[in-house]
């Protein structure tokens, strides 16, 4: 009786075993990673006044409850989702190399959980999920050791990518369910907004999302005007919470500071500065560099109130000038120019409140506008984001061959790798800031890296080694799976009978949403500064990766089942 009971309890617990098998798989994945990951030191740089520590410092004010702290020229120049979530994890005492791994996990099993109802049945979802939480990006050094916002634009990508998706494929499910996704969408798109200043490339996808969604409400019979403006309104939430985020911000920002707009950088009479003199006719060409000095020059004679400070941007020109590719040159790269003009500013007093700086920017673009209506510059066009150099003839034929060189980066996960960084005092007690913020212990510098440490670091590279070794070519045969696809689309027995349509929608929208971030950096790369990094093209990375199953497997499953069918004949 007993061996009956206890064949009985195993049977059970097999069948329990088998009826969650996904989801023992993602625990198992996700405990792999996360023992991998946890305790690791952090890279800490609190000198980059510009980058990580900003950062660091922004969430300081913010456990402090000073908002973003005292105004000055740093101030607004980058978004507040990555302080805010070193904010609050600090605030909870969770390390950060567990919630910046447990971030991306979330991430995963919401792209996981919102394809779901693309496949019939949930094997593809094995592949996903492990190929998903085992790329590199997710713990290379640039986007997980070291503290800075790209940490989290795989996660926010996948966030944002899973939930549109899973927007269209629930767009005729229960209100509620649609609504869910579309919130989640709002959030990841929110999220990535407010984290970088050159979040817009993910729009694309986002409207176009919401079009299609729309083009099937208005064209369905089975749905009232109701219904159809209701889910309509639903699915148009991601962009109300991006609008509703935004002008959120911006309140604070006016309230401490008295200038309303999210970030100088994008929006603010700054913004109008820099696009101006971007639109003043270059006097000669200079690789990565709109505005020499020679027009500088020009610049000075045309506005007084530049002329004014002519010698604080010069040296400000001078000192930055030392971030270029030819430092021979001494002339100012694109990429860091802007950052030349708003340290001669605040050099010159003007940065002692958000007024007086915001004054004197517009007091800058009238200048530049009359010298324009005089005669004094001469205007050129310029790119519709400030940030973006001005097009020059030879980007036809240079910009094609960047993108295919960034497209092979991103495919074969080169210069990808994972190690200890010894991080850089500033001697001002910086480090002990990021452990503080951070929860987490820094790698100091002379100190030596620990053997179960390495032990991780080198299982994490073999991982990383396999991606390298397999990427282009796994890329390739689901770039002509996706041919085949297409192919296969224009066949209405094909279309109708395995469901290709909704697939191939999946799939043009992650292999585009992908192409237009590797556009966007190869246009940096051949106009302004070296860009062609995996930092800049973190979201890219799962994009592909989650590209290349989808691809693989549904022409796989076409295949098994078109034999299928010709062995039952």
């Amino acid at each position: 009786m007993a061996e009956l009971l206890s064949k009985s309890k195993l049977e059970r617990g097999i069948r329990f075993i088998q009826k969650h098998r996904l989801i023992f798989f993602i625990a198992a994945i996700i405990i792999l990673k996360h023992v991998l990951l946890t305790g690791l030191p952090i890279f800490a740089h609190p000198g980059a006044d510009h980058d990580d520590g900003m950062m660091v410092k922004m969430a300081e004010t913010l456990l402090n409850g000073q908002w973003l702290g005292e105004y000055n020229e740093l101030t607004l120049v980058k978004g507040v989702f990555f302080p805010l979530f070193l904010a609050v994890n600090a605030l909870f005492g969770i390390p950060y190399s567990i919630a910046i791994p447990g971030f991306y996990t979330l991430a995963c099993v919401i792209f996981i959980v919102g394809t779901k109802k693309l496949f019939k049945n949930e094997w593809p979802l094995y592949f996903i999920f492990a190929v998903l939480m085992l790329n590199p990006i997710s713990f290379a050094n640039e986007t997980f050791t070291r503290v800075y916002r790209n940490s989290l634009i795989a996660g926010q990508v996948l966030i944002i990518s899973g939930s549109l998706i899973a927007v269209y494929l629930n767009r005729f499910e229960k209100n509620g369910k649609l609504t869910f996704w579309a919130v989640l969408s709002g959030f990841g798109v929110a999220s990535l907004w407010h984290s970088r200043e050159d979040g817009i490339w993910i729009i694309p996808l986002v409207l176009t999302v919401i079009l299609i969604c729309w083009a099937t409400f208005y064209f369905s019979k089975e749905l009232r005007l109701k219904e159809k403006l209701t889910k309509g309104a639903i699915v148009g939430l991601p962009v109300m919470m991006l609008i509703l985020s935004t002008v959120l911000i911006a309140s604070i920002n006016y309230a401490y500071y008295g200038i309303y707009t999210t970030n100088e950088l994008n929006d603010s009479d700054y913004t109008k500065t820099i696009k101006l003199i971007y639109s003043v006719e270059a006097t000669e060409a200079v690789h990565n560099v709109s505005v020499p000095r020679s027009s500088m020059e020009k610049i000075y004679d045309a506005v007084p109130s530049l002329n004014g400070i002519s010698d604080e941007i010069d040296a400000s020109m001078d000192r930055w000038s030392w971030y270029d590719q030819d430092v021979a040159v001494r002339e100012v790269e694109d990429g860091w120019f802007f950052w030349s003009i708003r340290e001669a500013v605040a050099n010159s007093g003007y940065y002692r409140d958000a007024q007086t700086a915001n004054n004197f920017y517009k007091q800058v673009n009238k200048e530049l506008e009359e010298a324009f209506e005089t005669g004094q510059l001469e205007r050129r066009k310029t790119m519709p984001s400030a940030l973006m150099s001005p097009w020059r003839d030879e980007y036809w034929e240079e910009l094609p061959k960047a993108f295919l060189v960034t497209l092979h980066y991103v495919a074969g996960y080169e210069k990808l790798e994972t190690s200890v960084l010894e991080s850089i005092d500033d001697g001002r007690n910086g480090l002990r800031l990021f452990e503080r913020v951070t929860n987490n212990l820094a790698q100091y510098p002379g100190e030596a890296t620990k053997w179960n440490d390495q032990l991780r670091i080198d299982s994490l590279n073999v991982i990383q080694s396999f991606y390298q070794l397999v990427g282009v070519l796994v890329f390739l045969l689901a770039g002509l799976a996706y041919a085949m696809i297409t192919f296969l689309l224009f066949n209405k027995k094909w279309q109708d009978q395995y469901n290709l349509l909704d697939f191939w929608l999946v799939l043009t929208g992650l292999l585009l949403s992908a192409f237009v971030l590797m556009v966007g950096v190869a246009y940096t790369e051949i106009s302004a500064y070296v860009a062609i990094s995996y930092w800049y093209l973190a979201g890219a990375y799962p994009l592909i990766a989650a590209f290349n199953v989808i691809s693989l497997y549904k022409i796989s499953e076409l295949r098994l089942e078109t034999k299928k069918e010709k062995s039952q004949h």
